[in-house]
């Protein structure tokens, strides 16, 4: 038996656009919960501007739906579509490094690593103060 979810996609949310970039979640998504997608973050660029990231497999169809014009799903009927759709205008599929301006997501083979993801976005962990 063979996984439909082949492929990995890394996402970049940047601070400004975590709400939306949960709803275009839970729109694409397939469970109630993705309104949760992206949380606190906890990622940076080089400029200092901060991100939340998601990695996970996907399914092939996954960068052909984000393309589509977006409908409520069943799991989620009264779901903010006006915000999904303000971030689905932002999504940039592999085109470039995280910018505050976009939502960046790099697809790639669902083996890849999502760290090498992260890097290919422009991206590294916010640093932790150690007490």
């Amino acid at each position: 038996m063979s996984s439909q979810y082949v492929q990995r996609a890394t996402i970049a949310v940047s601070e400004a656009h975590i709400a939306d970039g949960n709803q275009l979640a839970l729109c694409l998504g397939e469970s109630a919960a993705d309104d949760q997608t992206f949380g606190t973050a906890r990622y940076q660029d080089s400029s200092g501007n901060l991100y939340s990231v998601c990695s996970t497999v996907a399914k092939p169809v996954f960068g052909q739906m984000a393309g589509q014009p977006l409908v409520a799903p069943d799991h989620a009927p009264e779901m903010d579509l006006d915000a999904a759709t303000s971030a689905q205008a932002l999504l940039r599929i592999n085109d470039g490094p995280a910018s505050p301006g976009a939502i960046a997501v790099i697809m790639g083979a669902s083996t890849d690593s999502a760290q090498v993801h992260i890097a290919a976005l422009g991206l590294e962990p916010v640093p932790t103060e150690v007490p």
